[in-house]
């Protein structure tokens, strides 16, 4: 087993195994598409090998990639690492070939620059457990910049701080990103059954369509506890260099969904408001490039939100010049959580 040379301290002692219903241990699928992340591949894998919870398999699917990823994963010895190749077809072709080739009682996702803290797997398969009849499973995550020993110091309280939730759609307009795609699982006939799971030529918002899709099929099992990392700014990141003026299909497709009746109740109207939302983010990024007519039109079509957002956003359509909803959406920014994470 190779031991990491850029963080030594994520080497932790091996607890034993986490059970399983019916006396046998649970075995966790861990998916990792991998495009030129030769430089973060090693710690990921790492944090796959040290976790609590023993029986996984990690299964990494190169993308096509041109520098020396492959190289580095096979440089790990352990049997339960499998690598799969494929010519370049995007972040959704290579998580759905990792689905179907996944084997354990749960499938978990993990990309190629993040990593695990060492208690995750375990957390999920005693949430597993504890809700047999469950399918859908997630933890909170943390917002890094760059591994942080003390992040990960802590052990976990017994029993974990679980959640049934109820209202998945108003919790996620409510409270914004809870959990994120390092963050769930989910029990692999499930999954394997909604194939393809992600939008195949899409790599924006392509893991919130399914997680959206499985919050109108099941209930999500859910822990407060942030247990895994999501590293920002990383050199090439979509979420770093793409800016969204127009409505992400994942938000398209979702307001279809809804106004078609998939999506029912007061989670009906939660997830239109929610599109609503994400309809209010586009009209300010018109705002800020001057074009005010698309906007108005924006806002218009994201009426159903009806929240502070939008009215914010209508008066800022009607008052605000360019350069003032420059500022204020640079003022804004500065004030998300996860821009003051270390």
């Amino acid at each position: 087993m190779r031991s990491p040379q850029c963080h030594p301290c994520l080497r932790d002692n091996i607890r034993p195994r986490s059970p399983c219903r019916r006396g046998r241990v649970m075995r966790i699928s861990v998916v990792v598409p991998v495009y030129n992340k030769a430089a973060y591949i090693e710690v990921a894998i790492q944090s796959v090998l040290n976790q609590t919870h023993q029986d996984w398999e990690l299964v990494l699917v190169d993308d096509g990639s041109t520098d020396s990823s492959a190289e580095v994963i096979r440089g790990f010895t352990d049997p339960r690492i499998r690598l799969i190749q494929q010519p370049n077809g995007g972040v959704s072709r290579a998580r759905n070939r990792g689905i179907d080739a996944a084997t354990g009682d749960l499938i978990s996702f993990l990309d190629a620059d993040d990593w695990y803290g060492p208690h995750y797997l375990a957390a999920l398969a005693e949430m597993a457990t504890r809700y047999p009849d469950e399918h859908y499973f997630a933890t909170c995550f943390r917002w890094v910049r760059e591994y942080q020993e003390s992040d990960w110091a802590d052990t976990p309280p017994q029993p974990l701080p679980v959640e049934v939730v109820t209202d998945f759609f108003e919790r996620r307009r409510r409270n914004g990103k809870m959990w994120h795609t390092n963050s769930i699982s989910v029990r692999r006939p499930a999954l394997q059954a909604m194939q393809p799971c992600f939008p195949v030529g899409e790599s924006l918002g392509e893991d919130q369509d399914l997680w959206f899709r499985l919050g109108e099929r099941y209930r999500l099992v859910y822990c407060k506890l942030p247990l895994v990392a999501y590293r920002m700014d990383v050199a090439g990141s979509l979420v770093v260099t793409q800016a969204r003026r127009a409505l992400m299909p994942v938000y398209q497709r979702l307001e279809q969904r809804a106004l078609a009746g998939a999506v029912k109740g007061a989670e009906r109207r939660a997830a239109l408001r929610l599109v609503g939302d994400a309809r209010v983010s586009v009209a300010r990024m018109h705002l800020v490039a001057g074009d005010r007519a698309t906007a108005l039109g924006e806002l218009w079509r994201a009426r159903r939100a009806a929240s502070r957002h939008w009215i914010a956003a209508v008066v800022m359509a009607v008052v605000f010049s360019p350069a003032m909803a420059r500022r204020w959406t640079q003022w804004r920014k500065s004030r998300l959580p996860e821009l003051n994470q270390h």
